[in-house]
Protein backbone atom coordinates (compact mmCIF):
# COMPACT_ATOMS: atom_id res chain seq x y z
CA UNK A 1 0.00 0.00 0.00
CA UNK A 2 2.49 2.48 1.61
CA UNK A 3 4.32 1.66 -2.74
CA UNK A 4 1.61 2.32 -3.90
CA UNK A 5 0.97 5.54 -2.81
CA UNK A 6 4.84 6.62 -3.48
CA UNK A 7 4.51 5.23 -7.15
CA UNK A 8 1.33 7.72 -7.23
CA UNK A 9 3.16 10.38 -5.83
CA UNK A 10 6.39 9.96 -8.06
CA UNK A 11 3.82 10.07 -11.19
CA UNK A 12 2.09 13.29 -9.93
CA UNK A 13 5.39 14.66 -9.41
CA UNK A 14 6.67 13.46 -13.12
CA UNK A 15 3.35 14.95 -14.74
CA UNK A 16 3.64 18.06 -13.26
CA UNK A 17 7.13 18.43 -14.37
CA UNK A 18 6.21 17.95 -17.86
CA UNK A 19 3.02 20.00 -17.73
CA UNK A 20 5.23 22.55 -16.44
CA UNK A 21 7.79 22.11 -19.40
CA UNK A 22 5.24 22.29 -22.13
CA UNK A 23 3.95 25.14 -20.71
CA UNK A 24 7.32 26.78 -20.55
CA UNK A 25 7.76 26.08 -24.34
CA UNK A 26 4.45 26.91 -25.32
CA UNK A 27 4.44 30.41 -23.59
CA UNK A 28 8.06 30.51 -25.23
CA UNK A 29 6.98 29.73 -28.85
CA UNK A 30 4.56 32.65 -28.03
CA UNK A 31 6.51 35.28 -27.43
CA UNK A 32 8.82 34.60 -30.47
CA UNK A 33 5.63 34.84 -32.79
CA UNK A 34 4.89 37.89 -31.28
CA UNK A 35 8.41 39.10 -31.60
CA UNK A 36 8.20 37.94 -35.74
CA UNK A 37 4.90 39.75 -35.61
CA UNK A 38 5.64 43.27 -34.13
CA UNK A 39 8.79 43.41 -37.21
CA UNK A 40 6.17 42.37 -39.61
CA UNK A 41 3.79 44.92 -38.98
CA UNK A 42 7.02 47.47 -38.13
CA UNK A 43 8.14 47.11 -41.84
CA UNK A 44 4.63 47.21 -42.77
CA UNK A 45 4.13 50.77 -41.30
CA UNK A 46 7.72 51.88 -43.36
CA UNK A 47 6.04 50.85 -46.73
CA UNK A 48 2.61 52.60 -45.97
CA UNK A 49 5.03 55.47 -44.78
CA UNK A 50 3.07 55.07 -41.28
CA UNK A 51 5.46 56.56 -39.19
CA UNK A 52 3.58 57.51 -36.15
CA UNK A 53 2.18 53.95 -36.15
CA UNK A 54 5.67 52.95 -36.51
CA UNK A 55 6.33 54.55 -33.23
CA UNK A 56 4.39 52.73 -31.49
CA UNK A 57 6.27 49.88 -32.34
CA UNK A 58 9.15 51.09 -30.94
CA UNK A 59 10.37 50.79 -27.19
CA UNK A 60 11.01 53.99 -24.88
CA UNK A 61 14.12 55.38 -26.58
CA UNK A 62 15.81 58.84 -25.76
CA UNK A 63 14.25 60.54 -29.28
CA UNK A 64 11.24 62.69 -29.27
CA UNK A 65 8.24 61.08 -31.26
CA UNK A 66 8.63 63.99 -33.35
CA UNK A 67 12.61 63.51 -33.98
CA UNK A 68 11.87 59.88 -34.61
CA UNK A 69 9.27 60.23 -37.23
CA UNK A 70 11.46 63.52 -39.27
CA UNK A 71 14.60 61.05 -39.10
CA UNK A 72 12.27 58.22 -40.85
CA UNK A 73 10.81 60.11 -42.86
CA UNK A 74 13.25 62.17 -43.95
CA UNK A 75 15.71 59.13 -44.63
CA UNK A 76 12.82 56.72 -46.41
CA UNK A 77 11.20 59.19 -48.65
CA UNK A 78 14.74 60.59 -49.49
CA UNK A 79 15.67 57.70 -50.94
CA UNK A 80 12.26 57.02 -52.73
CA UNK A 81 12.15 53.75 -50.50
CA UNK A 82 9.06 50.81 -51.58
CA UNK A 83 8.66 47.72 -51.65
CA UNK A 84 10.29 46.68 -48.58
CA UNK A 85 10.67 43.09 -47.50
CA UNK A 86 11.57 41.30 -44.82
CA UNK A 87 12.49 37.47 -44.67
CA UNK A 88 13.31 36.59 -40.89
CA UNK A 89 16.01 33.99 -40.64
CA UNK A 90 16.59 33.30 -37.10
CA UNK A 91 14.68 34.56 -33.58
CA UNK A 92 16.92 34.51 -30.12
CA UNK A 93 16.40 34.96 -26.87
CA UNK A 94 18.76 36.35 -24.68
CA UNK A 95 18.00 37.13 -21.11
CA UNK A 96 14.47 39.09 -21.23
CA UNK A 97 15.48 40.40 -24.98
CA UNK A 98 14.98 38.75 -28.51
CA UNK A 99 17.35 38.96 -31.30
CA UNK A 100 15.78 38.72 -34.85
CA UNK A 101 18.09 37.82 -37.39
CA UNK A 102 16.72 39.28 -40.94
CA UNK A 103 17.60 39.85 -44.75
CA UNK A 104 15.57 42.92 -46.23
CA UNK A 105 15.21 44.14 -49.84
CA UNK A 106 13.92 47.45 -50.89
CA UNK A 107 13.64 49.26 -54.12
CA UNK A 108 15.43 52.52 -53.75
CA UNK A 109 15.92 55.60 -56.32
CA UNK A 110 19.53 54.31 -56.35
CA UNK A 111 18.08 50.35 -57.41
CA UNK A 112 17.54 47.69 -55.37
CA UNK A 113 18.87 47.72 -51.73
CA UNK A 114 19.32 44.42 -49.75
CA UNK A 115 21.46 43.38 -46.41
CA UNK A 116 21.30 41.05 -43.03
CA UNK A 117 20.78 42.79 -39.91
CA UNK A 118 19.72 42.30 -36.39
CA UNK A 119 16.68 43.70 -34.40
CA UNK A 120 16.51 43.39 -30.76
CA UNK A 121 12.78 43.56 -29.01
CA UNK A 122 11.85 43.20 -25.51
CA UNK A 123 8.92 42.70 -23.53
CA UNK A 124 7.59 46.51 -21.94
CA UNK A 125 4.44 47.20 -20.62
CA UNK A 126 3.16 43.21 -22.29
CA UNK A 127 4.32 44.34 -25.37
CA UNK A 128 7.13 43.09 -27.50
CA UNK A 129 8.74 46.35 -28.65
CA UNK A 130 11.43 47.16 -30.85
CA UNK A 131 15.02 49.00 -29.13
CA UNK A 132 15.17 51.69 -32.13
CA UNK A 133 18.26 52.57 -33.39
CA UNK A 134 19.10 54.31 -36.87
CA UNK A 135 20.47 50.93 -37.77
CA UNK A 136 17.84 49.44 -38.56
CA UNK A 137 17.45 51.49 -41.58
CA UNK A 138 20.80 50.83 -42.56
CA UNK A 139 23.34 48.28 -40.67
CA UNK A 140 25.87 50.96 -40.88
CA UNK A 141 23.96 54.07 -40.46
CA UNK A 142 25.03 55.50 -37.31
CA UNK A 143 22.43 58.22 -35.08
CA UNK A 144 23.97 61.34 -36.98
CA UNK A 145 24.53 59.67 -40.46
CA UNK A 146 22.69 61.28 -43.08
CA UNK A 147 21.58 59.58 -46.57
CA UNK A 148 21.55 61.54 -49.88
CA UNK A 149 21.15 60.06 -53.02
CA UNK A 150 22.77 61.43 -56.02
CA UNK A 151 22.61 60.44 -59.85
CA UNK A 152 26.23 61.12 -61.72
CA UNK A 153 26.04 61.12 -65.92
CA UNK A 154 27.87 58.80 -67.19
CA UNK A 155 30.45 59.58 -69.77
CA UNK A 156 30.09 58.70 -73.29
CA UNK A 157 32.28 57.72 -75.81
CA UNK A 158 34.21 55.35 -77.90
CA UNK A 159 35.21 51.54 -76.64
CA UNK A 160 38.83 51.04 -77.15
CA UNK A 161 40.31 47.68 -77.26
CA UNK A 162 43.79 46.73 -75.13
CA UNK A 163 45.70 48.63 -77.74
CA UNK A 164 43.91 51.52 -78.18
CA UNK A 165 42.23 50.95 -81.26
CA UNK A 166 38.60 51.87 -81.87
CA UNK A 167 35.93 48.97 -81.58
CA UNK A 168 32.60 51.27 -81.05
CA UNK A 169 32.60 55.05 -81.74
CA UNK A 170 29.64 57.04 -80.48
CA UNK A 171 28.11 58.86 -83.42
CA UNK A 172 26.23 61.80 -83.69
CA UNK A 173 23.28 62.88 -85.91
CA UNK A 174 24.50 66.09 -87.18
CA UNK A 175 21.62 67.77 -90.08
CA UNK A 176 23.53 69.36 -92.83
CA UNK A 177 23.42 72.85 -93.32
CA UNK A 178 23.62 72.93 -96.78
CA UNK A 179 21.20 69.99 -97.72
CA UNK A 180 18.09 68.61 -95.20
CA UNK A 181 19.87 65.04 -94.88
CA UNK A 182 21.28 63.38 -91.65
CA UNK A 183 25.31 62.38 -91.89
CA UNK A 184 26.88 60.29 -89.07
CA UNK A 185 29.70 61.56 -87.55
Amino acid sequence: MKNKKVTIGIIIIVLAIMIGIITFILLNKQTEKQAKQTLEEYISFINEKNYEAMYEKVASMNMSKEDFIKRNQNIYEGIDSENIKVEIEKIQKENKTYKVSYHEKMVTSAGEVEFDNIATLKKEKKEIKIEWTSNLIFPQLGETDKVRVSTIKAKRGSILDRNGEILARRWKNIICRDCSRKTRR
